[in-house]
C-alpha cells in the first residue's frame, strides 16, 4: 500500500534545502546541524511514517568583512563601511576598532546605515597610518579583517552640486557651465577643490576635457 502524498508547502528560497526521510528524522544529524526549522510535518499511514522538514542553514561568517574607508568631509573626519560577501541567515553583529599612533579613536555608529561608522581626525597631515579592525560575530563563530591606510589616501570629495549648462547668446558654439562645491566639503577656503570638466557634442563619441582650479577670493 502506497503512503498518502504529503501536501506541498509554499516555495522555499533557493538557499533553503529540504530534508525528507522515512521512519523518523535522519540518523545523520549533521544534515540538521545549524539548521532552523520553519515547517515540519509527520504524516502517518498504515505502513509508513514520513518525516520531512523545510529548513534553512545558519552559518558563521565565512570570510572576513570587506572594509572601505573614505573622507568626504575633510578635514573633519572619515567614515568606514563594511559588508560580508555571503549571508549568515542569523543575526550578526560587528565590532569596530580604529587606531592611530597607538591610540584607539572614538567610533560613532551611523544612525541610518547599520554597517557604517564615523571617526574624527585626531590631527591633520599625520605621518602615522590609521588601522581599522572589523569583526563579524554571530552565535556560530566570527571573522575579522584589518586594513591600514594613510590619511591622504582616503580623501575623496563628493561630486559638485547644481551643475548647469547655459547657452551663451549670439554664440551657438559656446556654453557657460556653473556649479557649486559639494555641501559636504566643510572648508573650501582653506582646502580648495579642483574640478575636471568633460564635455562632448551629442553627435560625437570622443570626450574633451579640461582641468579647472577653483580659487576662492577673499574679501
Amino acid at each position: 500500500r502506497t503512503p498518502s502524498k504529503p501536501q506541498h508547502s509554499p516555495p522555499l528560497p533557493r538557499t533553503a534545502p529540504t530534508v525528507s526521510t522515512l521512519d523518523g528524522p535522519p540518523e545523520d544529524h549533521s544534515l540538521l546541524r545549524n539548521c532552523f526549522l520553519f515547517q515540519a510535518k509527520i504524516l502517518h499511514s498504515s505502513q509508513y511514517k514520513l518525516w520531512f522538514a523545510d529548513a534553512f542553514y545558519a552559518v558563521p561568517p565565512k570570510e572576513p568583512p570587506i572594509i572601505t574607508c573614505r573622507s568626504n568631509t575633510y578635514p573633519k573626519g572619515f567614515y568606514c563601511s563594511w559588508h560580508l560577501q555571503h549571508p549568515t541567515y542569523i543575526p550578526t553583529d560587528f565590532e569596530v576598532q580604529v587606531r592611530h599612533n597607538q591610540k584607539f579613536l572614538e567610533v560613532q555608529r551611523d544612525a541610518t546605515h547599520k554597517n557604517r561608522c564615523h571617526v574624527k581626525f585626531p590631527e591633520l597631515f599625520s605621518t602615522f597610518k590609521y588601522r581599522v579592525n572589523v569583526t563579524a560575530i554571530n552565535a556560530l563563530g566570527q571573522a575579522s579583517n584589518v586594513i591600514s591606510f594613510d590619511e591622504f589616501v582616503i580623501v575623496k570629495p563628493d561630486p559638485p552640486e547644481k551643475v548647469v549648462a547655459t547657452p551663451i547668446p549670439k554664440n551657438a558654439r559656446r556654453l557657460e557651465v556653473t556649479w557649486n562645491s559639494p555641501s559636504t566639503w566643510p572648508d573650501v577656503e582653506n582646502f580648495p577643490l579642483k574640478y575636471f570638466l568633460r564635455y562632448r557634442p551629442l553627435i560625437r563619441e570622443q570626450w574633451q576635457h579640461t582641468l579647472i582650479a577653483f580659487v576662492v577670493k577673499k574679501d
